[in-house]
């Protein structure tokens, strides 16, 4: 020990009379010699003791020391937490911490998705729904069926026309007009097939169903496969809130069991759907003078939904239809034997498609990606296929097999996991991409758009973070790119499960770390 290194320094010192001291008593000191001892001892170490000065940390110490005083935060004792920090132009991390661990990661699993959708389809891919013609045409009537044959195209609905939900299907009535068509006397068939019928993730909790988050995925969609619903107060307390409906359609039914009440109470307002069921139930109190309030509610068999409101629209576009709408969920190849093409409806661009996923955080589209990759990739368009192909491919780029599990392609299931270091190889693939361009201008900006929009405003970060956010309960992730104050670009990944703490520490604790690497200089 230090103490006895002092002894010994001091027996040196002193010669033959400590020797002597110690020989003729054998317990080391006599009392009446002690306080001589102590006096010799310490005049001896305040000569010879050195004084050791603590060097200033680098500015890299000082970044990681920071870092690691934020992730061990004693309020995230009981958190799973992980992190990855790394410049774009070295692979190895300059903070890493439980860097292989797994995590559940929300929507930072969109990444993964838009990703390998980007770099197999490519950003110019669209969607093409085809409608063909079974029979003949004769003055203008159509002597057979009319068959849509989806896709898996998820854009049909307003995202992309000023919120007008009806486009697409004006567009379409408007094509066979043009190919003479004004009466189909016979059926309009929907051809679902190109999907598995499997139209729900693994792992999505059942009471999640009714909402615009979980919508069932299907070959052919409308409006995100969602009927869109306004609730607003009537100027008279104990009537039910008034209700409207988008499209206005028979296809579900609505119970409205809510009561308007006065100003001062509070807005209890819910909105649910019947399992298996297109019965809509809108219960809860609402006050007369509060804001209208708008919910998206799932549909049961979407594709049949579809061909409903289609069958309206042709009716107004003056185009009559004698038979009946049918879905078909299995591929029927002699459907198509004395078929012709009447004309094809393609989608927005891939680009296009990706930035409203990764911006908007929109599950519908991920999903309806992620099957559409197993169809084309794996023959089947089957969540099972899709998450295989995905899987498959980042594997093959670099990410430990163990370290990414998918279930879904939107993050949707708590049965997902990834890892620090997996989107750590996913970030650093995409920054050397020709797809990088779209892939980055795809992420939310911080204090700027999309779920980014409202933090880290008034930091120097403001503006220079890049980065997918995910959020399920208890779960709140952060990945992308922060450029530091002379423009060097970082990658960084912060998984955060399990925390009891509110969801907005957690973001104060991402956003700081953000804004610490955004400071940072490299000197």
């Amino acid at each position: 020990s230090p103490f006895e290194g002092g002894f010994r320094g001091m027996f040196i010192y002193s010669g033959n009379f400590y020797r002597h001291l110690i020989d003729t008593d054998g317990t080391m000191f006599k009392s009446i010699t002690i306080s001589l001892f102590l006096l010799s001892y310490l005049s001896f170490t305040a000569c010879t003791t050195k004084v050791i000065v603590k060097a200033d940390k680098t500015p890299l110490q000082q970044l990681q020391s920071d870092i690691d005083h934020l992730v061990k935060d004693s309020n995230l004792s009981n958190a799973h937490l992980g992190v990855w920090v790394a410049p774009l132009d070295n692979p190895k991390a300059i903070y890493a911490y439980n860097a292989h661990k797994i995590f559940v990661p929300a929507s930072n699993m969109k990444l993964y998705t838009t990703a390998a959708a980007l770099q197999n389809l490519g950003p110019d891919f669209r969607y093409r729904t085809a409608f063909y013609i079974n029979g003949s045409l004769t003055d203008s009537t159509l002597h057979g069926d009319l068959i849509i044959k989806g896709a898996g195209d998820p854009t049909i609905s307003g995202r992309f026309h000023d919120k007008d939900i009806f486009f697409d299907l004006k567009a379409w009535a408007d094509s066979l007009r043009a190919k003479g068509i004004v009466k189909i006397d016979g059926n309009v068939i929907g051809d679902n097939s190109f999907f598995a019928n499997d139209i729900l993730g693994t792992g999505w909790e059942w009471d999640d169903e009714s909402y615009y988050y979980a919508a069932q995925t299907s070959a052919l969609a409308f409006n995100e496969n969602c009927i869109d619903i306004t609730a607003e107060g009537d100027s008279v307390a104990g009537n039910p809130a008034r209700i409207t409906i988008n499209p206005r359609t028979d296809y579900v039914k609505i119970i409205n069991r809510s009561t308007v009440t006065e100003n001062d109470s509070v807005n209890t307002l819910e909105f649910s759907r019947e399992r298996a069921k297109n019965t809509i139930l809108i219960q809860g109190r609402f006050p007369k003078g509060a804001k209208a309030v708008e919910e998206s509610i799932t549909v049961e068999n979407p594709a049949l939904y579809l061909l409903t409101v289609f069958k309206q629209m042709l009716k107004e576009k003056g185009i009559e239809v004698t038979g009946k709408i049918n879905v078909i969920f299995t591929k029927q190849p002699a459907l198509y034997k004395n078929s012709n093409l009447a004309f094809m409806y393609e989608s927005p661009k891939l680009a296009d498609i990706i930035w409203e996923i990764n911006k908007k955080s929109n599950n519908f589209y991920a999903e309806q990606l992620l099957k559409t990759m197993g169809a084309l990739y794996r023959g089947k368009g089957s969540f099972k296929s899709g998450t295989d192909f995905i899987e498959s491919y980042w594997e093959s780029n670099g990410v430990a097999d163990n370290e990414l599990i998918m279930m879904d392609g939107s993050g949707l299931s708590r049965r997902n996991f990834i890892s620090p270091a997996s989107m750590a190889v996913l970030l650093r693939k995409m920054a050397v991409s020709n797809n990088f361009d779209v892939f980055f201008n795809s992420l939310p900006v911080s204090g700027v758009d999309g779920t980014l929009r409202h933090r880290m405003q008034g930091m120097r970060a403001a503006g220079r973070v890049h980065a997918k956010t995910g959020y399920v309960s208890n779960v709140r992730n952060l990945s992308g790119y922060v450029t530091d104050r002379k423009d060097r670009r970082y990658i960084f990944s912060i998984l955060v499960n399990n925390y009891s703490v509110p969801t907005s520490y957690v973001n104060d604790l991402q956003d700081k770390i953000c804004n610490l690497i955004s400071e940072y200089g490299g000197d």
